[in-house]
């Protein structure tokens, strides 16, 4: 799968980062001290979760249009029915594209996903299981492997890889349930506060909810990238695969969506 939906999520990132870094040390003396300082951080927490819905629409897009390219490189390519029921904006199907005749599918992906957002897990299971197989689907059934990974973080999964490596085989199934249980409750708030400070300035109620700690947002922070890697991993061994299923050859898979 191309790459520019991950390099323009590590972008998004670091800039959250920088907000947050260059927020920390500022002066907290008078209460608009203490408001600019927290609304900075805010605006980190906000580039965050910005940075994740970006990621994964334009992932989505890279993976209908990698498909379709890659149906036009290989026509004996049997596209699954679901791709039948995708609708594109007929404008972007019809205009000239002299340099690369490909770019159509792209553009026609990318004004499908213009006005969409992908701000839920839900959201992200439901576009992209369709190109899983049976037992690779987001996000239960590759949660093990992220549960052990060695950048996995106890506050999203409510178990540390050492303790789930403790477990004896029968307990393992339980833990992980727990562990997805947790995993959507983390991203669940991440997500939701990002909803609060857009939609009414972080003021749910009367007043801003407190935001003092910059940790705190670079928690989020972390627990947002830790997503997207694991995500981003996934999708691209499972999209091969998909295509390789579908009957693509190795070549074709090698440029899918260039």
């Amino acid at each position: 799968m191309p790459t520019t939906a991950l390099a323009h999520f590590q972008q998004d990132i670091n800039r959250a980062r920088a907000i947050v870094n260059h927020a920390s040390p500022l002066p907290t003396g008078t209460l608009a001290e203490q408001l600019l300082r927290s609304d900075l951080l805010r605006s980190g927490w906000m580039f965050a979760v910005g940075g994740l819905d970006d990621y994964y629409c334009d992932a989505y897009t890279d993976v209908v249009a990698a498909a379709i390219i890659s149906k036009n490189r290989h026509p004996a390519m049997v596209l699954p029915d679901f791709f039948y029921e995708i609708k594109f904006p007929i404008r972007a199907i019809l205009e000239q594209y002299t340099n690369n005749q490909n770019w159509r599918w792209r553009m026609a992906a990318r004004r499908m996903m213009e006005r969409e957002n992908v701000l839920s897990l839900d959201t992200a299971r439901s576009l992209f299981n369709r190109f899983f197989r049976d037992q690779h689907k987001f996000f239960r059934q590759v949660l093990e492997g992220w549960v052990l990974h060695a950048t996995a973080r106890r506050r999203v999964f409510g178990i540390s890889s050492y303790r789930y490596n403790a477990l004896p085989p029968n307990q393992r199934g339980a833990a992980l349930d727990g562990a997805w249980e947790r995993m959507q409750d983390r991203f669940g708030t991440i997500i939701q506060r990002r909803h609060d400070c857009i939609h009414n300035c972080d003021r749910p109620r009367v007043s801003p909810q407190p935001l003092r700690a910059a940790d705190i947002v670079l928690n989020v922070i972390e627990d947002v990238e830790f997503l997207v890697l694991r995500s981003d991993e996934h999708i691209n061994a499972e999209f091969r695969q998909f295509l390789f299923d579908r009957g693509c050859p190795p070549p074709i898979v090698a440029q899918a969506g260039y």
